[in-house]
């Protein structure tokens, strides 16, 4: 008979014939049939070729005019690629393996602090929206504001490393479609120097000048980047157009509504938080008989309005949310509820407390999470009384709010009955008497929202 071995090396077949087999013929077809088929070449992802590299849009600029850099890729191979765009936000999370990334260095060498905030609810999601198929010899580009990743506060020389890694996809010359997995990354990597002037108000008004321009027609190309641009770096003299992208209709799919709300509130001008109250308050409210999901759009940027008047703490919007909450519908009542424990004030204190007795157990427990806000070693015991809830979603919400205030690693379980609980509600109390008296709550880093 005949046998197939592959050399040592791996290159190549080598065949060796075995004298006395009954079966040789048989064999030997079969054998050639095996040859046959390992020579034939392996459908495989055809080979990417490319160009990537960043630049410099614009040198010298002053102090609070947008910086922008452009990432270009283009298509030096026979076959088209495809990778995933996105739109030119950055977002929180930058570990994610298609992002850009720019360290941004003074004169002296020392590192520009990163103004990105920690959000307080953490990461928001993905601002990946679309693919790119690039055929041979075209070019993708795309626009970074890079004042999101370093702030270029003072006049000087700033030095910035930019580099990217994107994954690209091939044409799998079998299927004839893009493979599943990506079969190369496009590295680019550059650097280059952003000379800073002293601003004036003219200059930052002529810097400003194209953006407002493209913002009033929000088709025309570069709307994003300047969405981008009026957000990031909101000036007192375009408080209109902030105003405008915060207030349109909330069917408006070409940008994002809290962005224009987070932008009012860098600005923090009076004005600017007088807008934020007016969204807040449901000013712009949708007419009877809106489709849901409209009602439902507006609730949400009333929603982040509120929290931002929260997270401000001013005393004097207070009162406002507190008239509101009075007749605020089931979709709103609980962002204000918990909106509450942002302002370390009595009567914000006082309503907080009255709502672990409503009969709503969406009340009870946003009072619980507003109340865990305050950091306030007062509230312990009127968690660990929330313990004895007749709603196993209370008890488990005061439970996370205790542990997460205190620390303790007392447990509970996720599926815990109503008499279980009590038995976890008399360890909290025990360890409350001795602990009571010297507790400290525990301090959550500074967030902000916008």
């Amino acid at each position: 008979m005949w046998a197939a071995m592959r050399g040592a090396s791996g290159g190549g077949i080598e065949i060796k014939q075995v004298k006395g087999s009954p079966h040789f013929c048989a064999t030997r077809r079969l054998l050639w049939l095996a040859v046959a088929f390992y020579l034939l070449p392996v459908p495989a992802p055809a080979q990417v070729n490319y160009v990537a590299r960043f630049t410099l849009d614009k040198s010298p600029v002053v102090a609070g005019e947008p910086v922008f850099c452009t990432f270009s890729i283009q298509n030096t191979g026979a076959q088209p690629f495809a990778f995933a765009y996105r739109n030119p936000m950055r977002i929180a999370n930058s570990e994610l393996e298609s992002e850009p990334n720019f360290v941004v260095r003074d004169a002296a060498g020392r590192r520009v602090a990163d103004p990105a905030p920690r959000r307080c609810g953490g990461a928001k999601g993905t601002a990946v929206y679309g693919s790119v198929s690039l055929p041979p010899g075209q070019i993708h580009t795309e626009r970074w504001l890079l004042n999101q990743w370093a702030r270029f506060a003072r006049a000087g020389k700033y030095r910035v490393h930019a580099e990217r890694r994107l994954p690209l996809l091939g044409i799998d010359e079998a299927r004839r479609e893009f493979t599943g997995s990506p079969v190369a990354f496009a590295a680019a990597l550059n650097e280059f120097t952003v000379e800073v002037a002293v601003p004036t108000e003219a200059k930052l008004r002529s810097a400003f000048e194209p953006y407002e321009k493209v913002l009033r027609k929000p088709e025309a190309k570069g709307f994003p980047e300047s969405v981008e641009a009026v957000v990031t770096l909101p000036q007192p003299f375009l408080l209109d157009e902030l105003v405008m992208l915060a207030s349109a209709g909330p069917n408006e799919r070409r940008w994002d509504r809290e962005r224009a709300l987070e932008g009012l509130a860098r600005l923090g001008t009076p004005e600017a938080w007088e807008a934020i109250l007016k969204i807040a308050r449901g000013s712009d409210a949708p007419v009877q008989g809106a489709p849901p999901e409209t009602a439902a759009k507006q609730d949400s940027l009333r929603a982040f309005a509120i929290l931002l008047l929260a997270e401000r703490g001013d005393r004097r919007d207070l009162a406002s949310i507190l008239a509101m909450l009075s007749g605020a519908p089931d979709s709103l009542r609980g962002d204000m509820i918990r909106a509450l424990g942002f302002f370390r004030d009595p009567r914000a204190n006082q309503a907080l407390f009255d709502r672990l007795h409503s009969p709503a157990p969406a009340d009870r427990v946003n009072a619980i999470l507003g109340l865990r806000n305050l950091e306030d070693k007062n509230v312990v015991p009127a968690l660990i009384a929330m313990l004895n809830d007749p709603e196993a979603q209370v008890r488990q919400v005061a439970h996370f709010a205790l542990r997460n205030l205190t620390g303790q690693a007392i447990q509970l379980s996720p599926t815990a009955s109503a008499g279980e609980a009590v038995g976890v509600a008399r360890s909290w109390r025990a360890w409350w008497q001795k602990q009571g008296a010297d507790y400290r709550p525990l301090r959550q880093p500074p967030c902000r929202d916008w």
